[in-house]
């Protein structure tokens, strides 16, 4: 060993103990949030409406008993009807007991309705509780996971702290002693090949041209298109069959490859390095998906910002990304990518397109969750009255859209046309 070593042994380098600590508490969470409880089955009862049939067809007959028959008027209708007045007193103490019976048994079909419908209601209510708890079990996870991430950034920032420092000499004996250096166990690269994770968790190539089909309208009549993070270069297929000269830049090697493979125009770069090198108002559109995730809020704004300067007066800019109202991502997707940083809230990225001077901004909410998640069931009934019955049903949709509504979406805009 020499006799001079790293800043990091010679100022109290952050034990090696600690580093692996938050390491594994850090995947003890992810596990956790992996293995959180499916979501409850949807309670499903048998409709109540051949029961309550039933109790109205037994009440309308005990009711019937011993009741005479009409018949047209006449002196014959008079005599008969008497007659049958008469029997019907001579038989009052047979029929009384039929007659209670079956009172008795529309009664008890009754009760037996009102009963099925509450406990219906009552395991509606309970699976809705289960739910709540479930998702807020989630939370705690995901916030946990959040904390220990904090610690992981401040534990190097520390590190590189301490690697600034001027270094100290110790005696050889100390060095021969340390183990190895903190220097070297920082700023490992992320060991992932990304391409199979894309492959595995996203969906193929042909599912992700088909969704992505949805942009085809707003990118009609576009010359010069870029598409920012391009991945495997599905949307700049659906460029190239419609006719736009359209390029795009990536990072990652196996994505350019890939691209290239396809005969697609696709630059290697670090994306704002290439926005940089575009002149301004030279595109007409510009495209990004499932990429602003990934970055830091400082460089999503920048982003923004950089995509509004190289658009012409009429471009469009389209920032798709994954939605945090829906609260289906983050036990289905969002943290399956461990290079996501945080979610982008769509009011969020909307803003930013307004303060950016974009015009003509909507938000469209794309993948619902109901498609792969049972959605809170709405309940139907004969017996609870209809406008509480609607009152519910309205409550469980606004829930459904609101919570479990697209698990996507995109900000899109238009820089004006009068922009100097």
């Amino acid at each position: 060993m020499s006799a001079e070593t790293s800043p990091a042994q010679t100022r109290g380098a952050i034990p090696s103990e600690l580093t692996e600590k938050v390491r594994r508490v850090r995947v003890q969470i992810g596990r956790r949030i992996e293995h959180t409880a499916p979501p409850l089955p949807a309670v499903w009862l048998p409709s109540l409406k051949p029961l309550v049939e039933n109790q109205r067809a037994a009440q309308n007959l005990a009711q019937a008993i011993g009741v005479v028959n009409p018949r047209p008027a006449g002196l014959a209708n008079q005599l008969i009807q008497s007659g049958k007045q008469a029997l019907a007193r001579a038989l009052e103490w047979q029929i009384r007991p039929q007659r209670e019976f079956n009172r008795n048994v529309a009664e008890a079909l009754l009760r037996i309705t009102e009963t099925l419908e509450h406990t219906g209601q009552a395991l509606q209510q309970l699976r809705h509780q289960l739910s709540l708890q479930r998702w807020a079990a989630e939370g705690e996870l995901m916030r946990q996971a959040e904390s220990v991430q904090e610690l992981e950034q401040r534990l190097l920032s520390l590190r590189q702290q301490l690697a600034s420092q001027p270094a100290a000499r110790v005696s050889p004996s100390a060095g021969d002693s340390a183990t190895t250096p903190a220097a070297q166990r920082t700023n490992r690269p992320l060991l992932l090949d990304y391409f199979q994770l894309e492959r595995q968790f996203r969906g193929t190539e042909e599912q992700i041209r088909q969704r992505q089909s949805f942009y085809l309208p707003f990118f009609r009549g576009c010359r010069k298109v870029l598409d920012i993070a391009c991945g495997r270069g599905e949307f700049l297929e659906l460029m190239r069959q419609a006719g736009a000269e359209a390029r795009g830049v990536d990072l990652d090697a196996t994505m350019v490859a890939r691209c290239r493979e396809k005969g697609l125009e696709v630059e290697r770069a670090d994306v704002f390095e290439f926005l940089g090198k575009i002149s301004d108002g030279s595109l007409s559109g510009i495209f990004s998906s499932q990429f602003v995730e990934h970055l830091e809020p400082a460089d999503y704004t920048y982003l923004v910002g950089q995509c509004v300067a190289k658009l012409a007066p009429g471009g469009v800019l389209v920032i798709e990304t994954q939605n945090p109202e829906c609260l289906a991502i983050f036990s289905q997707s969002f943290f399956i990518d461990p290079t996501h940083v945080k979610p982008i809230p769509p009011a969020q990225l909307r803003f930013l397109f307004s303060e950016q001077g974009l015009g003509q901004i909507t938000t469209h909410f794309l993948s619902p969750a109901g498609a792969i998640l049972p959605l809170l069931p709405q309940l139907v009934s004969s017996v609870v009255e209809a406008d509480a019955l609607r009152s519910y049903n309205a409550a469980v949709s606004r829930f459904n859209e609101t919570f479990f509504g697209g698990m996507d979406y995109a900000v899109i805009g238009y820089r004006p046309q009068n922009t100097p």
